[in-house]
């Protein structure tokens, strides 16, 4: 190859990185753009989220807070709340799991002691439960029953 060509081939090379080098940089703040648009609605969307955790883990606590011994004296199934009450409860853990990582998302660091804890795994012991919730559903009859017939059966201390 003669001196000429060699010239005008790294002149076309030299041009040519030169635009490749303008299109990565032109790529990379692009990407850098997006990354940083992506942060600041994380961001929002952490707020937000930590804004309202804790509506979101009462809720949940509420929709499981029926008791089985309530279901057994209404007459409905109380294994049905027993499982509703644990569904719950694991719903409960990943809301509050996702408070704590909203969190140090927002803040850069893990949030204080006692913030948005797990809650702690118990036993289910199903059959004890189902026996006590009997157990106290039968006590809540008998009161109920012992109260119409004390009514009806009984003079009130007023006389009437």
């Amino acid at each position: 190859m003669t001196d000429a060509k060699l010239q005008k081939a790294r002149a076309v090379a030299e041009k040519a990185a030169q635009e490749l080098a303008a299109l990565e940089a032109a790529e990379a703040d692009k990407a850098e753009q997006i990354a940083a648009e992506r942060e600041a609605k994380q961001r929002e969307l952490d707020a937000e989220f930590l804004a309202q955790w804790e509506r979101l883990d009462a809720d949940l606590q509420e929709s499981g807070n029926k008791s089985a011994s309530d279901a057994v004296y209404e007459g409905t199934d109380p294994i049905a709340a027993v499982a509703v009450f644990w569904v719950e409860r694991a719903k409960r853990n990943t809301v509050r799991q996702h408070a704590r990582n909203a969190a140090f998302r927002l803040h850069g660091e893990h949030p204080a002691e006692g913030f948005a804890t797990h809650l702690s795994d118990r036993d289910m012991m199903i059959a004890d439960r189902l026996e006590e919730a009997i157990s106290r559903a039968a006590s809540l009859h008998a009161a109920d029953l012992a109260d119409e017939l004390d009514s009806k059966w009984l003079v009130s201390e007023d006389g009437v």
